[in-house]
């Protein structure tokens, strides 16, 4: 027999923990440098008009460049999320984002500072986003022996 409905609630969206946890850092690098790599073989072999400069073009400018911007904004989402906000700061680095991707080596340094003059320790979250404070209490008690002996 198979159970057609779940035996516990299901939760409203609103009510989920949020995990906005994610290769957001990756993403922005290697969208950087892909687009720093395109650009210059746009601007130092590609001859303009051709089919391949206007692809290579298309690929920097409209799906590189947005995905840095979408990368950056993401990760300012997971620090407001454990702590940290980056302020208003974080829509002219993705504005900028979407003419220069590079502009993320900026935010890189920035992102840095913030977490290392914050509280909130990024490398203690668990697996989950959120702060494992039970991990390591110091409070270790000796589980009850079988046989009654303390």
């Amino acid at each position: 027999m198979t159970l057609v409905f779940r035996n516990e609630p299901v939760l409203h969206p609103e009510d989920r923990e949020t995990d906005e946890s994610g290769p957001w850092l990756p993403i922005l690098v290697a969208s950087a440098v892909a687009w720093l790599a395109l650009f210059a073989l746009d601007y130092r072999l590609l001859s303009e008009g051709t089919f391949l400069w206007a692809t290579v073009k298309s690929l920097y400018t409209l799906i590189l460049a947005p995905l840095a911007a979408a990368a950056l904004l993401q990760d300012t989402r997971f620090l407001g999320v454990e702590g940290i906000e980056v302020g208003p700061a974080k829509w002219a680095y993705a504005l900028i984002a979407v003419i220069v991707p590079p502009i993320g080596a900026v935010y890189l340094a920035h992102r840095h500072w913030l977490v290392s003059n914050s509280p909130v320790d990024l490398d203690a979250a668990g697996e989950d986003g959120t702060d494992d404070e039970s991990a390591d209490t110091g409070d270790e008690t000796k589980p009850a022996s079988p046989d009654g002996d303390d």
